[in-house]
């Protein structure tokens, strides 16, 4: 299991939900996807994909 981390969020001034958010567990990409670009999720029974593209970016599909 990857390791997790708590980091805080930094509150924008008039954010209401940064407060919210900065109580959020948070997880590194880097470390779910293990140096692969992509990686397969399973959540109640059904597998997610989980990749990242050329440009960096992430895309999550069933």
């Amino acid at each position: 299991m990857p390791e997790k981390t708590e980091t805080p969020v930094p509150a924008a001034t008039g954010d209401a939900g940064a407060a919210a958010r900065s109580s959020l567990t948070r997880y590194l990409v880097s470390e779910l996807m293990r140096g692969e670009r992509e990686v397969i999720l399973e959540h109640r029974g059904q597998d997610y994909r989980l990749r990242i593209t050329e440009a960096g970016k992430l895309i999550l599909s069933k």
